[in-house]
């Protein structure tokens, strides 16, 4: 019954919003109902519209109004539910219709109503205290309506409006970016002159505004969920199956409008604001932009950013010549001459190494780690491309339907954190095999080589993505909220002030502070990783160098990876790890205290470590594994993975509502998932390279990874910003919500990325590996 309710509710909201929505602005008026002078025209832009029409009576349609009127009541925030189911029908249910103004619209025309000013405040400025140039275009536009011009229907056309699926989670009324900004008008009668000038805001429901509005309303958890930070920005609502999806959706909102291009956003936020006070809502964020892109600067940093870019140009120019002309000529003299320090810059050159396949069989190489390198690095995009979009679909409120009926799908991607833990365990396991190779060949260790290497190789193509993603994507981005871009605490901001931090890792010490943002969010994973390298000799050298306590000294930092974050969580009563059915302060404490942190991120790295270390030492033909002993060992791989993936699946429901996790579990599953993971990825490893990976090994091993493989550390970098431009900043229409449309995104995601990987790796990282080893004198293995 309560689904059958909610389901006339909402076809009942559609069928009225259809019939009366905003859109009906755009259509004739008697021209009657006009003033002939401008002095007549309103404050409220949109009020000289009158109703024309008769509607069917009110006695008719009582029950159904009741069941929106309190479904609207529970959902929509003030001051909509006024406007639509109560305001409204008084409007529609009054019999003004007049006979002789029908000949005026029908048959090319809608209605309108009285509501509709109501709205008009929202949609442009109110024309108080505006410059005489905006209160002139404002009445234009207001006239124009009337008249049904063209041009006036464009604008109206492409305002925001509320459409199909409010209750579904579409509270994204973007209205039409491009209808708006290719808006020009300068005509005579009336005196007007604009261009579309495009104008998104949300707005959320201040804390106090709650009170009266919901049944059972409690002061004090009120003031406890302020102290917390979670600010209250919807009321209950006290219809079955939709409270937890709309908690998800309501906060998450956007409204669109299309005002004069003479109209500042100052005066238009003030206009705004006042009416939105009057309601109980506060303005959250407000943007306007007009058709023209913004232009360059010219600050010290794009001066900077621009010189390194053209001398980057020039080398690669010079380089990829003289390469050319000496594979040619076969000038090798030439190549050995000071022309060899430009031919690191060749495209030629470096590109033929990053697409370069070897099916050659090399005992050294462990070539699974190619095919693992890449599907984790899918597994990764994939899942930033569920979460970062789902407060920007139009179907956000049925998110939480659809993990309740296929929760094990969806566990893949809301827990898709291990994917990271592979990496660790690849980073630590290069390290170990290369060191202990370098060992086993010279009896040293060579420090300052170590540090250097790892720095140059890193730090170049973040500099650069840094560099570039502070100064060219507000010249070439143009979405419904573009311009928040270089807003404080947005990408282009954050790019400029912080990239030092993702430069010289430690993006991680900063991520639970204030301003604790970064140009590229994926490199609190660059900064864990380096801190880690930075402690490996010290977790290593005595397994090199004494082989007698190895075991000892292996065992000791194992179980310090465990018990440190056991610690961490039980003292700080954390969620087992990152989850979603956790408030908003347990989610960061969390981010903050544990998941960042490389003293809790380090059990997948030590098993890398030793993995990489025993691969060296050990006599490969002595190890031989009877058939069911590498059965068994899959089998119990695969159940750890199982395990860890899918042991949270009652953590993340996405319902809104905090799981009462037990603390003996978060203790456990916190410090030992990582560990299980870890030795479960070890053993597909190590069974790959010794023969007993059978069909896996030939699908991880297959030389077709390789080019991508060289590229998945660019491709990491790149991916995620790349979906915040294309998610947030880019966006002009809700997206929809369906794991074949995640799936097409990350398939487009993955293809720019790997463009742009491509780009960067030839620009910043294949030269500077080139130039190591040409400034060092000498090949470098870590």
């Amino acid at each position: 019954m309560a689904l059958t309710q909610s389901l006339l509710v909402l076809l009942l909201f559609t069928i009225v919003n259809a019939a009366v929505g905003p859109a009906a602005v755009a259509h004739r008026t008697p021209s009657g109902s006009l003033s002939d002078t401008q002095e007549s025209f309103p404050n409220d832009p949109l009020s000289i519209i009158r109703p024309v029409m008769e509607v069917a009576s009110q006695e008719n349609s009582d029950s159904s109004m009741g069941v929106m009127q309190e479904t609207a009541h529970r959902v929509l925030p003030p001051p909509l539910w006024n406007i639509f189911f109560e305001e409204l029908p008084e409007l529609m249910f009054e019999s003004n219709y007049e006979p002789e103004a029908q000949a005026e619209w029908e048959g090319n025309a809608l209605p309108n109503f009285n509501w509709l000013e109501k709205l008009a405040p929202y949609y442009l400025p109110n024309t108080t205290n505006v410059s005489s140039e905006c209160r002139r275009d404002v009445h234009a536009i207001s006239a124009a309506i009337a008249k049904g011009d063209d041009w006036a229907q464009r604008i109206v056309d492409s305002w925001g409006k509320f459409s199909d699926g409010l209750l579904a989670g579409n509270t994204m009324q973007m209205g039409l970016l491009d209808e708006c900004l290719m808006a020009s008008v300068n005509s005579q009668d009336p005196d007007a002159h604009f261009r579309g000038q495009y104008c998104a805001f949300s707005f959320s429901m201040k804390p106090k505004s709650r009170r009266g509005l919901e049944e059972g309303y409690d002061e004090e958890e009120e003031e406890k969920e302020e102290e917390m930070g979670v600010e209250v920005q919807i009321p209950e609502l006290h219809v079955a199956n939709l409270k937890g999806m709309l908690k998800l959706a309501l906060p998450y909102n956007l409204m669109a409008t299309c005002i004069p291009s003479t109209c500042t956003e100052e005066e238009y936020m003030v206009s705004l604001v006042d009416q939105l006070n009057k309601t109980g809502l506060e303005l959250s964020m407000l943007e306007c932009q007009t058709k023209d892109l913004p232009t360059l600067r010219y600050n010290a940093a794009d001066i900077i950013m621009i010189i390194t870019l053209i001398i980057m140009g020039i080398l690669v120019v010079v380089g990829t010549v003289a390469d050319v002309w000496i594979q040619t000529s076969e000038d090798q003299e030439a190549a050995q001459g000071p022309l060899r320090y430009f031919l690191v810059f060749s495209f030629y050159t470096n590109l033929s190494k990053i697409f370069r396949i070897n099916v050659k069989e090399n005992e050294e190489v462990i070539s699974c780690l190619h095919g693992m390198r890449v599907l984790s690095m899918c597994w990764v995009v994939i899942a930033h491309s569920y979460l970062l979009s789902i407060m920007n679909s139009a179907n956000k409120g049925l998110i939480t339907q659809m993990v309740a009926e296929h929760p094990y799908f969806y566990q893949i991607i809301l827990n898709g954190y291990p994917s990271v833990d592979t990496f660790f365990v690849m980073s630590g396991l290069l390290v170990a095999y290369n060191v202990t190779k370098e060992y086993q060949r010279t009896s040293k260790f060579n420090v300052p080589l170590y540090y250097i290497h790892r720095f140059i190789r890193l730090a170049p193509p973040i500099m650069l993505l840094c560099g570039f993603l502070a100064v060219f994507p507000p010249l070439f981005v143009q979405g419904s909220v573009s311009p928040i871009m270089t807003t404080k605490g947005n990408m282009v901001d954050n790019c400029i002030n912080y990239w030092w931090r993702d430069s010289f890792f430690i993006t991680n010490a900063f991520i639970g502070h204030k301003d604790g943002q970064s140009c590229l969010p994926v490199c609190w994973y660059t900064a864990v990783d380096f801190q880690l390298y930075i402690v490996t000799p010290l977790m290593l050298l005595p397994i090199v160098y004494f082989r007698r306590t190895r075991a000892v000294v292996f065992g000791s930092w194992l179980l310090a990876s465990v018990i440190i974050p056991m610690s961490i969580i039980g003292g700080r009563q954390l969620p087992p790890t990152n989850v979603m059915d956790v408030t908003q302060q347990d989610a960061g404490n969390s981010m903050e205290y544990v998941y960042t942190k490389p003293w809790c991120r380090a059990s997948p790295y030590l098993m890398g470590l030793g993995l990489g270390y025993f691969l060296r030492v050990v006599d490969k033909e002595k190890v031989q594994l009877k058939w069911w002993q590498a059965v068994l060992g899959w089998i119990a791989a695969v159940a750890t993975m199982s395990a860890v993936v899918f042991g949270l699946k009652d953590y993340n429901t996405l319902t809104m509502k905090p799981h009462e996790y037990v603390p003996a579990i978060s203790i456990l599953y916190g410090g030992l998932h990582r560990l299980a993971w870890g030795v479960a990825v070890a053993w597909m490893v190590f069974a790959c390279h010794m023969g007993y990976g059978g069909p896996i090994n030939s699908l991880l091993g297959h030389p077709i990874w390789q080019p991508l493989s060289r590229l998945t550390y660019s491709i990491f970098l790149i991916a995620v910003n790349a979906q915040t431009i294309y998610y947030t900043y880019y966006s002009r229409l809700p997206l929809y919500f369906t794991p074949f449309y995640k799936l097409m995104e990350t398939a487009g995601i993955l293809l720019v990325a790997t463009f742009a990987g491509v780009l960067l790796s030839l620009l910043a990282e294949s030269p500077v590996l080139g130039l190591e080893k040409l400034l060092l004198r000498k090949p470098c293995h870590y």
